[in-house]
């Protein structure tokens, strides 16, 4: 998107002047025209754009500020505010500058007289798209309070099942760090100075402390060729789990570490239940919520999973027996789906077992912590203590012949 600087005419013949964003020119005359404005000139803005400086920054927009927007806009929709008014607020009360602008964008596209969906979508990936076409469907219906209101709630469970296992992990990641700086201090510094007091006395080492200077040694004269080997396996582990193949390799392991896989799993069945009962009870069509559910799961075994339940559905068959078949599925799902499916109440059930796998995942990263720091733990005693007998053990031995 590129800034333009215009000058136009309103209903009364006042000129009016002021500046827009928009792809070329003739997107410029085509949204003055739909506010009523005579085009005089259209110009092509020159120099920095401070403004979309202040528009960079890592992550995109904060989920925090989605959420907002999203309950805000139901509370003023649902007290009778006009959409395009209320879209006007919540520019003027937008924190991120990127935000911002891409409000200001979807108010003048609304304006013009687009729906709320198709102004998103127009943007930049702000919102996903089954956020996207649950406001389509909230339009539809005349629904859209309810609908935003559903997606606040929606966006706030994401976010809050993802914090928890990048929190659970925190701590893990922070001793990993520490043993290796230990292990670095160690190998640089440490068993360097000992070779040198050990290798006056010219008495025969213990095998331990020789392959740890030997280590050491290694690990001073080769640090570079380290780093190029640790490099290319960053990278080549990277175009890797891009590919196609490897993206699918990775998902099926994951699932089987232990802990870990546990909690994937049970995130992954908490979101496939959480947005197919949104979907579903938005008005959507089965086939479409379960193709928008897809999509939107991370792994690829349980996307694969239910594209494959939709290929079945499509064809006549019920969503629970291909759900059943799965290995990555519990027989509670596809249970409580069959239920669904014979009551009618589909989307009422599959936000009980949404809530239930919530709570398993509060449970299981409370409990990730405590389960890894032990193992983190005896790594590094085990690590140091290694070190710590390759040290001292020629000290014995000497102290042991000078007697």
């Amino acid at each position: 998107m590129k800034k333009f600087k215009y000058s136009a005419r309103d209903v009364k013949g006042k000129i009016v002047s002021g500046e827009i964003e928009a792809r070329d020119v003739e997107s410029v005359t085509d949204i003055l025209h739909d506010r009523g404005l005579i085009v005089v000139k259209v110009k092509e803005g020159m120099g920095i754009d401070f403004e979309r400086l202040a528009e960079i920054n890592i992550g995109g927009v904060p989920m925090k500020e989605k959420v907002i927007f999203m309950r805000q806009m139901s509370t003023m929709v649902g007290a009778g505010l006009p959409l395009t008014r209320a879209l006007e607020i919540m520019v003027q009360q937008a924190g991120n500058p990127l935000f911002k602008r891409v409000l200001k964008e979807v108010l003048s596209s609304v304006q013009s007289g687009k729906a709320l969906s198709d102004s998103f979508r127009a943007q930049e990936e702000i919102y996903d798209e089954v956020t996207l076409n649950l406001i389509e469907a909230g339009e539809e219906s005349g629904n859209l309070e309810a609908i935003l209101e559903r997606l606040a709630t929606e966006l706030e469970d994401r976010n809050s099942l993802s914090s928890k296992l990048k929190s659970a992990m925190i701590y893990p990641i922070i001793i990993l760090v520490v043993i290796v700086a230990v292990m670095v201090l160690m190998m640089t510094v440490l068993i360097p100075s000992m070779a040198t007091i050990y290798g006056d006395f010219g008495a025969e080492l213990p095998w331990i402390t020789q392959f740890l200077m030997n280590m050491s040694t290694f690990f001073l004269k080769y640090w570079w060729a380290i780093l190029v080997v640790i490099a290319v396996l960053i990278i080549g582990g990277k175009w890797y789990l891009d590919s196609e193949k490897g993206k699918r390799n990775w998902d099926k392991l994951v699932l089987k570490i232990p802990v870990v896989g546990g909690i994937i799993t049970k995130m992954q069945l908490s979101q496939f239940t959480r947005i197919l009962a949104l979907l579903l009870g938005s008005g959507l069509s089965i086939i479409k919520a379960l193709e928008l559910t897809s999509s939107s799961l991370n792994n690829s075994m349980f996307k694969d999973t239910v594209a494959e339940a939709k290929a079945e559905v499509e064809k006549g068959g019920t969503l629970a027996l291909p759900i059943a078949r799965s290995e990555y599925f519990p027989l509670l799902v596809s249970s409580m789906i069959a239920v669904g499916e014979e009551t009618g109440e589909i989307d009422s059930v599959l936000t009980k077992v949404s809530q239930y796998y919530k709570e398993e995942v509060d449970v299981a990263t409370t409990n990730m912590s405590s389960i890894l720091e032990p193992v983190f733990l005896i790594i590094m005693g085990l690590a140091v203590g290694f070190i710590a007998l390759g040290v001292y053990m020629p000290m014995f031995q000497l102290s042991s012949a000078i007697g």
